[in-house]
């Protein structure tokens, strides 16, 4: 096989995996937290779509989302010079439309009931106007810190920094994006859950009672 045809389809595939990644290092995180506490799915259930979305995205969705991105910015005449305005209103666009189209399948094939489904994909929608620009910012910061594509938007204390320094921060962020979704999730296992829940309303019951009972004997 030609060695350039090689180079090539590893470039795509590095490309590929750079993209996707971009894409959830921001949305992961953002995403768990409308899930869980928004439209009031378990863990589990959050979980498993997120879950779900990676394996999309990895498969092609996420490569979808970036390459689809790159076309309508093209079609829009945009570029990394444009007013920032002007990117963040296309991205936030973009996100929405994007999320429309598979959300709701997404939640429901992962157990969510019809109406928290519905609540997760209107979540999706609605959260598409500001993770859009997130979103957007977090791919072109990856493929700058990765080296797969320079980007004009990154601040001039990233755009001076060395190779290695840029493969750590692109490491970094990766690590930064599994524990804040960590992080997500633990805060609502331990403050929220069902079982919680009954805790704080047995706990309020009981000083209900003892109040109750203080108040009746200092009145006798």
């Amino acid at each position: 096989m030609d060695k350039k045809k090689i180079r090539k389809a590893l470039n795509i595939g590095k490309n590929y995996v750079v993209d996707t990644t971009g894409l959830f290092l921001a949305s992961t995180p953002i995403y768990a937290g409308m899930e869980v506490f928004g439209a009031g799915m378990d863990v589990a259930t959050s979980l498993e779509s997120r879950l779900k979305v990676a394996l999309l995205g990895y498969l092609g969705m996420g490569f979808v989302y970036a390459k689809g991105r790159d076309l309508s910015r093209k079609i829009f005449k945009l570029k990394d010079t444009s007013k920032e305005w002007k990117q963040t209103l296309h991205d936030s666009i973009y996100n929405v439309a994007f999320n429309f189209s598979f959300a709701f399948p997404v939640y429901l094939s992962s157990g969510a009931d019809l109406e928290t489904a519905l609540k997760g994909a209107g979540g999706a929608v609605g959260l598409g106007l500001i993770s859009g620009p997130i979103n957007g910012y977090s791919i072109d910061t990856f493929r700058h810190l990765t080296g797969t594509k320079h980007s004009e938007r990154m601040p001039k204390i990233i755009k001076g920094i060395n190779k290695k320094a840029r493969n750590f921060l692109a490491a970094a962020s990766i690590v930064a994006m599994v524990g804040t979704t960590a992080g997500v999730y633990k805060i609502k296992d331990k403050y929220f859950s069902e079982p919680k829940k009954q805790e704080i309303i047995l706990e309020d019951k009981i000083n209900e009672d003892k109040n109750k009972t203080y108040y009746f004997n200092n009145q006798n």
